[in-house]
């Protein structure tokens, strides 16, 4: 440990007295190293005037005129040091921070290196007034400050000042890490605490002596601390993890579909997630791969099982859109089940039963479309022909070994591409009745949607000159409407279609009725599975 380094109080005067004598609130001209010129108005400001002021305790009035002076030069990187190194003095760290951050960004040379130092000053003062409410911010913040000293150093290695508070900074937190890590692993012996408390404590202890490991390698009693921890910690969570996982799984009811009993598959999922971080902890321990192992076997039976009751739910279920979410959502779980037990048999089967039975839905439903298009008007057959091709080619992915298939997606294609065409040629024409500004624009768009979707389908010169015939109409009304300062659909009234309707585009193209449910959508977990290991985390 360095025996010499500051105090709380001489990191202060170092941040706010010392380095004013290095590098003195002098006039604000241009940074070193930076040749911008800057406003006359700026480099009157008699800094010398300032230095007392900061020196002898009254920093806010100096502050007063650097925050005047930056108005005028936002980007001068020495006013903005300046302005950091008064709101340090007078208490305004985060003030400080921000200054630091933007003369480090705005300056070069000596300024930024300043900066960098000034910014690991702030950081340890921050994290310093945080310690009684909120150690973890403590320690993020002294993290932080040493990285900024760190960073100072790469630009001065020798620099006496940055190595000496990098070093006291070090050890106040090794220290601070030690302690916390210490108090942690002593309250998980407290035989009152519940399998929960337990395994928060040991977490809690783990977590830090792995820090102070890291802040300093040599340190005997953090790299101990952390493997005694370690051990302790995957054989709580393996305990706990088995007893979740052994017990029997309960039905859970949804009252909306209260003929369809599911289970309550949580416990077991916790269970195995504190199985897995306990594997993650202890890699070798062949008790924990075992236990592992027929819990994930456990939960990929039970998802199998809720997959086939999801599938027995579509066979009751008249309506294609929910068909085709239940549909999705049991072989969601399927997946689920193979992700805990790769090439599960069962799993397998199950997930290939239910594509079988969305591929027929979907090429059911697109036969149905087919077969309605011609008694449609125009638009309603794009619509229709553009939902059942997107039905087909779902139902190609799901099946693709399916003869049938690619001559009907290329039928419809055909079908679609043909109306497509009609109908950007019919919204192209000018209609017999007197337009208006928005409903000429509407129909132009219109038009153009019509025309980019056929491009996709069926690429040709005379499609491509049709939408550059469009597209110059619609630039040319949308100059006039700009112009005119109107704009299409304002005062919340929805845009008038051709022939004088209101409400949406003459068609819609994109997915048909059905959307891929989110029943298991987690965040993302870091690098443990189980509550236990990232409740109070912010990944």
């Amino acid at each position: 440990m360095h025996n010499t380094t500051p105090s709380p109080v001489n990191l202060l005067r170092l941040g706010a007295t010392c380095l004013l004598a290095v590098l003195p609130l002098g006039p604000a001209t241009a940074a070193e190293g930076d040749a911008t010129p800057k406003p006359a108005a700026t480099r009157r400001l008699d800094m010398a005037e300032l230095q007392p002021l900061v020196s002898g305790g009254k920093a806010a009035e100096a502050l007063q005129q650097l925050e005047a002076a930056l108005e005028k030069d936002p980007d001068n990187a020495r006013l903005l040091y300046n302005h950091g190194i008064a709101a340090y003095a007078a208490g305004r760290l985060e003030d400080a921070l921000v200054s630091f951050d933007r003369a480090e960004t705005a300056g070069r040379g000596k300024i930024a290196t300043l900066a960098k130092f000034q910014k690991g000053n702030a950081e340890f003062r921050l994290g310093d007034s945080a310690r009684r409410n909120n150690l973890d911010e403590t320690i993020a913040r002294w993290k932080q400050s040493l990285d900024n000293y760190k960073d100072a150093l790469k630009d001065t290695p020798d620099d006496p000042r940055s190595m000496e508070n990098y070093k006291f900074v070090r050890g106040r937190l090794l220290n601070l890490l030690l302690e916390d890590a210490r108090k942690h692993q002593q309250k998980s012996k407290d035989p009152v605490n519940s399998p929960s408390q337990k395994i928060e404590n040991l977490r809690n202890a783990f977590e830090k002596f792995t820090d102070a490991s890291q802040i300093d390698p040599e340190s005997k009693e953090a790299a101990q601390g952390e493997q005694e921890t370690r051990e302790q910690l995957a054989k709580e969570l393996a305990k706990e993890g088995k007893r979740l996982a052994d017990q029997p799984l309960r039905q859970r009811f949804n009252p909306r579909e209260p003929a369809l009993p599911d289970f309550d598959t949580k416990p077991l999922e916790e269970g195995v997630g504190m199985l897995e971080d306990a594997d993650r902890l202890k890699p070798k321990d062949a008790q924990i791969q075992k236990d592992l192992a027929d819990a994930k076997q456990k939960l990929a039976d039970a998802d199998v099982q809720r997959a086939q009751r999801y599938m027995e739910l579509e066979e009751r279920t008249p309506w294609t859109r929910e068909k085709l979410a239940v549909l999705r959502m049991g072989r969601e779980l399927a997946e689920k089940a193979l992700d805990q037990v790769p090439n599960y048999k069962a799993a397998e089967e199950t997930r290939d039963e239910i594509n079988k039975r969305l591929a027929q839905i979907h090429e059911e439903e697109a036969d149905a479309l087919r077969e309605q298009a011609p008694q449609m008007n125009l638009e309603q057959q794009t619509m229709a022909l553009s939902q059942a091709l997107d039905h087909l080619q779902q139902a190609n992915e799901l099946q693709p070994n399916q003869p049938q298939l690619p001559p009907k997606i290329q039928d419809t294609q055909e079908r679609l591409a043909n109306s497509l065409e009609k109908l950007a040629d019919r919204l192209m024409q000018n209609p017999k009745f007197q337009e208006s500004m928005e409903q000429q624009m509407a129909r132009l768009e219109g038009a153009d949607q019509a025309l980019n979707e056929l491009m996709g389908l069926k690429p040709s010169p005379e499609t491509q000159q049709k939408s550059e015939q469009v597209g110059e109409q619609l630039d040319g009304l949308r100059q006039k409407a700009a112009e005119k300062g109107e704009k299409p659909g304002e005062q919340g009234q929805p845009m008038p279609m051709p022939g004088g309707q209101m409400g949406q585009m003459p068609f819609q193209m994109g997915p048909p009725m059905d959307q891929r449910p989110r029943i298991n959508t987690p965040g993302a977990k870091g690098e443990w599975n189980s509550k236990a290991m990232t409740s109070g985390k912010d990944y």
